[in-house]
This record gives structure tokens, sequence and C-alpha cells, in this order.
């Protein structure tokens, strides 16, 4: 275990006068048997106090304000090398983070969590490991304690510096009212520098994200059958749900402040997105920041919720993990920590944005088109099936229109679709498939009537009224007479029987003589003859509409002798009966711990062998896992290096047992042939994937599996390949969406 390969000491000066440095110095020896490469993230090897101490006077805990760090995946630079027997020290003055202003005794605390640990093998090349990747261990807690004497004036720390002084001369600043004091959505409009816009947009998608958060949290009433809640918190309590829900709005509220983001800071670690301080109201921009998507996983959006969410007072996030694989972990095995954790809260948001429906729109050619974040679906309304290729971006498929989020659409009898966002609307023209010059405008003074500042959902119905929704009340417009009908709004309930009386975020009239509505992961059908909500609604999306929320993937997976196949998704397992064609039921998906005994929560890959073993692998390491005792051998993990003579060391992406006796190993755009006989790759190996395997992927495999059909199943992202092994290519048609194809894995998440 890598805990026991180190040993941490911290030590100090027994006295210190108040006002001046307080140094500690943080040592760490390797007294293992190989060398590391540590990756300094939040530790003392970083070089700064972060919030690895726990400082106590007297009976009193000191905060921390230091900084909030919002961090992408690693680069090179972000590891140190710790090699046998070495020691190393850094001296780092904690009265930078910690407010030591009161005379007395002073107990320090280190405890410290090193996100992942890279055995070095040989004289490699040094790399870095994406996120999802990471192997973290703790060290501590050890102890110090000093006397601070009473003569000097306290210094202040990093954030009461941060929070009192003035920008610099020359800093590129953004700053934006509250909602409250922008009158206006042309405020949008206004042309801004290089970097301002992006950080713009992150903000209002930010905000509008949370506050869908927030209406979601708000009126989920089944929580322990919400998947989205328990993907990002764990398992369910009344308190800890309240206290996601309440950091959740008093992020939100924070954010309704006079915000500002200084898009020039000098001090931005190359793995940095951003990052504040506690009671801070600026953010401060890195240019990672710039290199993120702006939407969706890993996205601008979420790292501006992660931040604010530091900086709000009454909201108290850290940074425990990063990155989403160790968040979903760290919400199966710690939910309170979970609940505490700021990239928990962003995944969330940015999960939302993923799933959650807008802008339904039923087209003339017959389809429909609804979408979600910065990405659309267009659905077959006949099959009820995503067409394939889809989800794609909706910049540059729809020219003209905002590409990162569109609240509600409706298509008009005109020829016309008119898109909401916020305060504005596009006018989308159907027959040029571009929208029209001149757009956007605010909705107000061009509906009359409707509301000016936002649009939910809204829906044409066939008696010449337009429906439009926002929060618990909806409109009747006349498209006849352009504007609002005397009288509205009205609530949603008991107007529309059966349906939701709080929300809806989607709705489009079917060919069916149904409507649907779209609210959260749910949707309803409304039979417009009968004026309410059909039997058996509401349902689940994700169960009933192939192919939507197509943002998972397969790790690992394994074909078993037992009549299942077993695919491995991060910390999650599920069995897929192979002569029913689906997931097994009712309790999938389920954590491999404790249902795996002895293997590690997460793994990279997995191969059968035919000696009744299955060898998973993670990293540098693998084990060996036995059928019929169901549980890993004893003396695993090991290295595999030197175990698997000529295979990588460090990493294995994908593996398959061919039926010619041979195993594939897959990583990056290389593959390797594995003569099980002779136990070694076979000489000439590695080979590039394209050309040799006719169809497949050539950059990248997640997982393969071999099935009784002739066939060899490989998959990627929300996708799959079929693959002849006879013909020795992959079959015309593919790839395929997993959703669709694959009942209840996680090609859909829901």
């Amino acid at each position: 275990m890598h805990e026991n390969d180190f040993r941490l000491a911290i030590r100090g000066a027994p006295t210190y006068s108040r006002g001046e440095p307080v140094s500690l110095t943080f040592e760490l020896e390797n007294v293992g048997d190989r060398d590391y490469r540590l990756l300094v993230w939040n530790t003392p090897l970083e070089g700064e106090v972060f919030n690895f101490l726990e400082v106590h006077h007297a009976s009193r805990a000191v905060p921390y304000d230091g900084r909030f760090v919002s961090r992408t995946d690693p680069d090179p630079a972000s590891y140190r090398t710790i090699r046998v027997g070495e020691t190393i020290s850094e001296e780092l003055d904690i009265s930078e983070s910690y407010a030591l202003d009161e005379p007395g005794a002073y107990d320090v605390t280190l405890l410290v969590w090193f996100a992942d640990a890279i055995p070095v093998v040989g004289t490699e090349a040094l790399t870095a490991r994406p996120r999802q990747e990471h192997q973290g261990f703790t060290l501590g807690p050890v102890s110090t304690r000093f006397e601070l004497l009473p003569d000097g004036t306290a210094r202040p720390t990093a954030g009461e510096r941060a929070r009192s002084q003035q920008p610099k001369d020359g800093a590129r600043l953004l700053t934006i009212a509250p909602d409250t004091e922008r009158p206006s959505a042309l405020l949008r409009d206004i042309p801004l520098p290089p970097g301002f816009a992006e950080v713009f947009a992150a903000n209002d998608n930010a905000r509008a994200w949370l506050d869908a958060a927030i209406a979601e949290l708000t009126s989920w009433s089944g929580r322990t059958d919400n998947t989205l809640y328990r993907e990002w918190f764990g398992a369910d309590s009344v308190s800890r749900y309240n206290t996601v829900r309440d950091r959740m709005s008093g992020t939100r509220a924070w954010m309704n402040r006079r915000l500002t983001y200084d898009l020039s800071p000098e001090d931005c670690g190359a793995d940095s997105n951003a990052y504040t301080y506690l009671g801070s109201d600026t953010v401060y921009i890195c240019p990672g920041f710039y290199r993120l998507p702006a939407t969706g996983t890993d996205s601008r959006v979420g790292t501006i919720v992660h931040e604010w969410s530091h900086a709000a007072t009454n909201v108290d996030t850290d940074d425990i993990v990063y990155g989403p694989a160790a968040s979903r972990a760290l919400a199966i095995s710690n939910p309170d920590k979970a609940a505490k954790n700021a990239d928990n809260y962003s995944s969330f948001v940015e999960t939302l944005s993923l799933r959650m429906l807008t802008a339904p729109v039923f087209w003339p050619n017959g389809k429909v088109y609804v979408f979600a974040g910065g990405r659309y679906y267009r659905i077959d309304p006949r099959t009820r099936r995503v067409d394939p290729g889809y989800p794609l971006p909706i910049n540059p498929h729809w020219p003209g229109l905002w590409g990162d989020r569109v609240d509600a659409g409706v298509v008009w009898p005109n020829g016309k679709a008119y898109f909401f966002r916020d305060a504005q609307y596009m006018r989308y023209d159907i027959a040029t498939d571009k929208v029209d010059p001149g757009y956007p405008l605010p909705i107000a003074p061009h509906w009359p009537g409707l509301w000016g500042d936002r649009i939910d959902a809204g829906i044409v119905w066939n008696n010449g009224k337009a429906y439009f929704f926002r929060d618990a009340q909806y409109m009747r417009y006349d498209i006849a007479a352009d504007k609002v009908d005397p009288g509205y709004p009205l609530p949603i309930a008991p107007h529309w029987p059966g349906l939701w009386g709080d929300g809806i975020q989607g709705a489009a009239m079917w060919n069916d003589g149904k409507a649907y509505l779209m609210r959260g992961w749910q949707y309803a059908g409304y039979d417009v003859a009968a004026d309410r909500v059909a039997p058996a609604y509401p349902r689940a999306i994700g169960e009933n509409w192939p192919g939507l929320w197509s943002d998972g993937g397969i790790n690992a997976a394994i074909m078993y002798n037992n009549g299942n196949a077993y695919f491995m998704r991060g910390i999650y397992y599920r069995a897929y009966d192979i002569a029913e064609d689906r997931v097994v039921y009712p309790d999938y998906p389920l954590t491999i711990d404790p249902y795996w005994p002895g293997l590690w929560g997460t793994v990279d890959s997995g191969i059968p062998w035919p000696n009744g073993k299955v060898y998973f692998f993670r990293g540098s390491e693998y084990m060996r896992w036995d059928i019929a005792s169901n549980r890993v051998d004893p003396g695993y993990p090991k290295p595999i290096a030197p175990y698997w003579p000529g295979l990588w060391g460090d990493r294995i992406d994908a593996a398959v047992l061919w039926p010619n006796g041979k195993a594939y190993f897959f990583r990056g755009s290389q593959y390797m042939r594995y003569d099980i006989a002779a136990d070694r790759v076979d000489p000439g190996y590695p080979l590039p994937i394209n050309p040799h395997w006719p169809g497949l992927w050539g950059d990248r495999i997640d997982a393969g599996i071999v099935w009784n059909n002739g066939k060899a199943y490989f998959f990627r992202d929300a996708q799959y390949m079929r693959y002849d092994i006879a013909a020795d290519r992959v079959d015309d048609g593919y790839p395929l969406p997993i959703g669709s194809n694959w009942p209840n894995l996680p090609g859909r998440t829901g």
C-alpha cells in the first residue's frame, strides 16, 4: 500500500512573535522499495499552504483562509518524483492561510491526501494521469505545537488581503451586476474584449443551471429514487439532503451579488482553472478556464459553480477530491464528505444540464428536436428513438442560435421557430435553416403580455393558441392576435389535470394526439382530447426514450461462465443476461465494493483467462480474480511488470480474449498480442490499431468483450462497434449508441 511507503513529519520553532511568519517544515520520506511520482495538489509539496492542516487555539478551530482552486487534469509538472530513501522538505508560512492573531498555544495537525501516486518504472518518460485514473492515499495525522507571543501586530492572511485590496493597475476585470440591477437583456449584446464573453456566458449559464438544480431539489419528493442525487451525494438522509439543497441555494444567492472576475491573475498554476477566497466577491480566471468546454462535464459552468460555492460564506465547501470519478466514489464511500466537496456540486449541476431536456420542437420534417445544455438530439416519433449520430453540438448545426443553452422553443404556423433564453428570443427561419437577421431581441415588448425575463417551456396547441410555462404558472398566447389572452397567468394546477403543478422544463406537441411535457428526469403524456395527463404517467425519460442521456461509457467488460457478462463503469457494475439480452433486474447497478471481494473500487480493464481466473488492471498493477471462490486471490495486487513480459507496465485501456489462444491488449492508439501458452507478448508488438483492426476506432478503446455469437463488441464513450471475428473487420452500420441497443447499460444514464 502506498501509505506504508512514506513517513510524514512536521516541525517548527517552539515560539513565534505575533506578526512574523510562522514557518513550519514539512518532511516526506520515501521508506519504500520503489520510486514514486506524487501529485502535489493541495499538499505541502505544492509550495503553498492549502487546507491540509487543522489549527487549534485553546478550544477554538482556526478556519482556513487561503486559496480555493478549481483544477483540470494534471500535467507532468503537477507531479514531484521522490526516490527510494529520499526526503523532501518544504518550509511554509502557515500564517498566510490561517489567522494567527491571538497569543497563546497553537496545535497544528497535518493530514495529507495525495490524489495520485505513480510508481516509476525504469526510465520511462514523465507522464500525467487524468483524474479518473488517479490512485490516491492518505498520510498522517502528525502534529506539532508552538506558542505565539503577544508582541507585534497580527499579519493579514491571503484571504484578508484579497477581500480588502484594490485591483492591480492594468487588471482585466469583468464586473457583473445582480439580476435585479440588470435593466435589460440588451446588456448581453455589448461587444466584449477577448475572454470576457466566455466568462460572461459561463456566469449566466451557472446562474440558470443553479436555478434549475434548486428547483429540482426542492420539488423532488422521492429522494431515495432519484438517481441524480444519489450519483453525486450518495445514500439519502433528510438532514444531508437539506444540507445539499441549502448549499446549492447559498451558492446561487451569493451569485446574485455584484460579482467581479479578474481575468489577469499572475499566480495561476498550469493545471488551474480559477481560484477564489472565502467571503470574496472576486473569482480569478486562469488560462486553463478557456480550454474547458462551455457546458457539460468539466466545463466553464462547473468551474464557476465550484468557485462561488467556496466564496459564499454560508456554504462552506472544501476541495476534498477533484473530478467526476473521484466525486462519484466519494458519494458512495462517504456521503457526508460528498455533501461538503465543491466538485460534487459542480458535477451535479453539469450533469443536470446534460440530462435536463429543454425546448423540444416538432419540426416540419417529422422529427422532434430537443436540447440539453450545448447539445441537441433528433428523435424519430415513429420509433421514439434518437436517430443515429446524435447528440450533436448546437453550434454549428443551428446557424446563429445560442450554442450553450436554449430554454424554450415553439414552432409557429408562419414557417418560423422561436427560441427563448433568459430575457431574449430568436426567430429561426425553417426554410433557410438559420436565425433571421437582427436577433436576438428582448422578449418585452415583442411578445405582449408575456413574461419578459424568462420562459421555461412553450407549446403550440391545435386551437390556435400557444401555452408558455414558468415556475408554477402558465400563459395562453393568442397566435392570431399576437398577445397573451386576458386573465393570465394562471396556476398550472388545477388547470392541467394530472400534470406537475410546480414547473415544466420542456413541452412539444406530438403527432399521436398527445403533448409531451418534461420535468427533470421524467416526462408526462398529455391527452389533448381528454384534456388530462394520460394513464401511467409520469415515466422516466431514460427508460423510455432510447439514446437520450448518452453521456456514459464502459471501463471493463467480462464474459463469465454463468450466462452473464459483467460491465463496469467507475465504482459501479452491471450484470447483463446474455440469453435475455438485457441488464439483470432489479438491483443493478451495484457498487463493485463489496460485491467483488478484494477488488479495487474502480478498474481500468479486465480479461477472463482460460484457467478460471479473471485478470483486472488498474494503473501499473493487476489483480487475479478466482471465479470459483468469487474473490481476489491472496497476494494481490502485483505490479504488471515483470509478471506480464513485454506488456505495458503502467496502464491497460482494454483487453479481449480471442478464440485463437491469444489475448489482445489496447492502450491509446496501439495494441499488443499476448501468447497465452508462452505467457508473453508476441515479437513485433505494439502495433497501431489502424489499419490492423479494419473499421475500429484507431485512437482509443475503452473496453472489449467476445460474445458467444462469433462477434466481439468494443466500447468507447457512449458508442459501441460489433467486430466480426471470422471476417476480421467491423460489421457495416457501426458505431451505434450503447443506450438504445444494450438495455440499461451505462451508455444512457437515468
